[in-house]
């Protein structure tokens, strides 16, 4: 009799969930396991460091370390592209400690990492790296939560500080000649981690910063070599050099092993709500019992989410009822205070917390340590978001397994029926353009702050320079004293300028007098209005007064089985047309962005229980934008057959702008956006495209495609041309394509192929001037849209709807007598 075979936790864990879950499996793939390519240790690597990497274990370097170690040793500007866990910390960090040891004197390093919890990472693993080499403590952190003491210490005493570009740009920059020279004048290497993160708008500014440290490096007499890495770029030499402006040679042999690791799709049941109508389970239904079961088993689990309360609501319903589980299971997001953040990162690290719920605050590398289970709550957006969250797994080697779980979204039930989607799409390519002229001149003062301006700056377009500097000398930003060129301002120029959004403040959230936690002021709008339920730490709380002038919240906790969510109003006009040719226009922009009214959902059922008005004020903006008027003669053919031809259009068409804009104006899909709403012609009111920067005033990106637009409408018939699908995909166009509110045109689209269709039609008749009507066909799948509130529950949004907008105009009347 053959005994029985004894599983591993992870193996039990798996027969759970393909058990538990068979029906709903929609994929299974096993990406195989590859060997490593070796090399020795490089004659000239110290032998100290050999040493120490011997007593670690380590007999040998990966083949693309090797390579790094000569080209950094070389003086070659350097970008190291491999796998996640593939050891690229190790890649700079071997030449740079190898030349920090046989220096005659010690220099200084300037590590610049994108988020706070992938710094204080990696400030323990280069610690770990640098004991038994080097006797005194050299390295730290200097952030936003570096204390006031330990800020004075680093800048006397650090040969390496970790940081980032926000703290670059605000704080040490401005103060370079006062605090920074030591360290500056001696500073030999800049390393830059997870660079395809620096793209767009981010990108565009980060490299100005950096164009200003390489100046003020140079005041002081240095020069640093650059050293960059990433695991998830599909133009690195292209993108490393924009951000730079300085030749590269790139390291992308990637000698790593890979372990075997399992790839699940999963796409939870539909089942029937109200009448005959049909709802699909949230990722909770699969995620809860998964999480569960890992965790009694002791499997190291992460799993993401797509929002900060989504991981409270999960982490929530996991351990409620599961007691024992709470001390094995927590959340992690932005929004906790500092010391919340740092507690749980050492107790992940430490292997206390067997399971993390997070956002993709830990999407980036990283090392967590022996993790062998992904959950990926829907799909995050990109491909090198989804194999940034998936290479968290198996990085010390061992078989891992990456469990994604559908949404009831277009894209995510499009990857869950096509799973060769995921594994054959290509890494997302990064954009950005340090001489945007609107991103230029923000930082062109804060030049002149550091140090008065010179007739030429070399690492400056001489035009752009120029014109910039006459702008600034008329509105009185500059001011020329005796030749010089100097800030014209009482304050730090660094200030007005915000390298990632268009607010740097963040709303503080109290309960009886202490802070629990913050969030942004478009968040807050959206999260805390009154009688609002905010999830922290696994409690909840009710919003009582969100004061945003004072940048206040107070919440009150309570009891309730219900959480709230926000149902937004977008409203998008044209103020101003600058330019205009045949269908299309450019110019000033209006946006506003308000919540309407609160939906009460109750947790488990995702039962509507109620509803409630949100009073705040809209978040508005100017900006500037194209907007796109279809031909009169085309719209009333397509309206003719069906007057939803031309919304499917015109939402069609916008999905693809939205995703090919960024190559032709060197952004990311994060800085553009694109709306359908109606605006106002010939005392008519018509639907009309959107496309417009997401950012205040502008940053020039919509201008770009407006003289473009023609080449980007090739590019989107090339993909509409060469996709292979039927009914659209998230390659060309999904079925239902984002920002379409109208329920019965929802229920229409995802019916039929009509997204695909009506958008071929609206660029035959742009760019060829023909009428061709849509050939409309039926799906013959079972219908997936959720419709569970009540009829009763549709009239209610739709008088909320009325007395919102009836509200508003009285506000503003109210306003003006004021």
């Amino acid at each position: 009799m053959l005994g029985k075979v004894s599983l591993n936790p992870l193996e039990k864990t798996l027969q759970f969930f393909e058990q538990k879950f068979f029906p709903e499996i929609s994929a299974h793939q096993t990406l195989p396991s590859t060997e490593g390519s070796f090399s020795p240790f490089p004659e000239n690597m110290h032998g100290d460091i050999q040493g120490i990497l011997r007593e670690t274990g380590i007999e040998s370097l990966y083949s693309h370390q090797a390579d790094a170690f000569q080209k950094i040793k070389n003086g070659d500007n350097t970008v190291i592209v491999s796998q996640t866990a593939s050891g690229k910390t190790l890649s700079f960090w071997l030449p740079i400690l190898d030349e920090y040891l046989k220096a005659s004197y010690p220099f200084s390093v300037l590590l610049l990492y994108p988020t706070k919890a992938l710094s204080r990472d990696q400030e323990g693993t280069l610690n770990k790296l640098m004991e038994g080499v080097v006797s005194e403590r050299k390295l730290g952190t200097f952030d936003g939560d570096t204390p006031r003491e330990e800020r004075s210490l680093l800048q006397r005493s650090a040969d390496f500080i970790l940081t980032n570009p926000d703290m670059l740009h605000a704080g040490i920059l401005p103060n370079h000649n006062r605090r920074w020279r030591n360290f500056l004048s001696r500073l030999k290497y800049i390393v830059i981690d997870e660079v395809h993160t620096y793209r767009g708008v981010y990108g565009s500014h980060t490299a100005n910063v950096l164009r200003r440290l390489q100046r003020v490096c140079e005041l002081h007499g240095s020069k640093p070599q650059f050293i960059c890495s990433s695991a998830t770029v599909g133009n690195p030499k292209e993108h490393v050099e924009a951000l730079f402006q300085k030749p590269f040679s790139v390291v992308d042999m990637d000698g790593a092993p890979k372990p075997e690791r399992d790839l699940y799709l999963t796409n939870p049941p539909l089942i029937k709500g109200h009448g005959d109508t049909y709802f699909r389970k949230g990722p909770a239904s699969v995620a809860i019992p998964l999480i569960r079961k890992a965790t009694l088993e002791g499997v190291r689990t992460i799993c993401f989410c797509k929002a900060r309360q989504q991981v409270e609501r999960l982490y929530r319903a996991v351990t409620d009822g599961h007691h024992g589980l709470k001390d094995k299971v927590k959340p992690y997001r932005g929004g906790l205070l500092p010391n919340e953040r740092r507690q749980l990162e050492r107790d992940l690290f430490d292997g206390k917390i067997t399971t993390i719920i997070t956002t993709n605050a830990l999407e980036l590398g990283i090392d967590i340590g022996d993790l062998q289970l992904a959950i990926l709550c829907g799909h995050p957006g990109t491909v090198a978001s989804f194999w940034q969250q998936a290479g968290r797994v198996g990085r010390k080697g061992k078989r891992a397994t990456i469990i994604f779980i559908g949404r009831n979204s277009p894209v995510d039930q499009y990857l869950v029926n096509n799973p060769e989607f995921i594994t054959d799409a290509p890494i997302e390519r990064a954009w950005l353009n340090a001489d945007n002229p609107y991103i230029f001149l923000q930082h062109l003062p804060c030049m002149a702050q550091e140090y008065p301006l010179r007739e030429e700056e070399p690492l400056c377009e001489p035009l752009l320079l120029q014109e910039s500097k006459k702008v600034l000398l008329e509105e009185g930003t500059l001011k020329d004293v005796e030749g010089d060129l100097r800030y014209n301002g009482s304050h730090f120029p660094s200030r007005g300028v915000n390298l990632r959004g268009m607010t740097d403040y963040n709303i503080e959230i109290f309960h009886k007098g202490v802070v629990i936690g913050e969030i942004d002021p478009i968040g807050a709008r959206g999260t805390l209005y009154k009688d609002a339920i905010y999830q922290h730490l696994g409690k909840r709380y009710m919003s009582l007064n969100l004061d945003l002038e004072k940048k206040l919240c107070e919440v009150g906790e309570v009891n309730v089985d219900y959480y709230t969510e926000a149902v937004w109003e977008g409203r998008v006009e044209m103020t101003d047309v600058l330019e205009k040719k045949d269908f299309l226009q450019f110019g000033d922009v209006y946006v506003n962005r308000q919540p309407k009214l609160f939906k009460k959902i109750r947790e488990r059922s995702y039962e509507n229980i109620g509803y409630g008005p949100i009073t705040l004020d809209p978040f508005e903006y100017e900006t500037t934008g194209l907007c796109l008027l279809p031909n009169e003669e085309w719209q009333k053919e397509l309206d003719k057959v069906d007057k939803r031809l031309k919304a499917g259009s015109l939402y069609g068409l916008a999905y693809l702008l939205r995703r090919t804009a960024p190559g032709f104006c060197m952004g990311s899909t994060e800085d553009i956006q694109t709306d359908v709403s109606l605006t106002h012609e010939n005392e008519n009111w018509k639907s009309a495209l959107y496309l417009y920067d997401a950012h205040e005033g502008g940053v020039g990106h919509s201008e770009k495609i407006y003289d473009l637009f023609s080449e980007a409408l090739d590019l989107c018939q090339k993909i509409i041309d060469s996709c292979p699908c039927k009914w659209g995909c998230p390659s060309c166009v999904p079925p239902l394509p984002p920002g379409v509110q109208d329920e019965d045109l929802e229920q229409w689209l995802i019916e039929t192929n009509t997204s695909l269709a009506s958008t071929k039609s609206l660029l035959t008749n742009i760019k060829k001037g023909k009428i061709v009507i849509p050939k409309i066909e039926t799906s013959k799948r079972k219908n997936e849209i959720s419709l569970t509130p009540p009829p009763e529950a549709k009239e209610l949004i739709k008088l909320q709807h009325r007395l919102g907008k009836a509200a508003k105009s009285l506000n503003k009347k109210r306003e003006r007598e004021h």
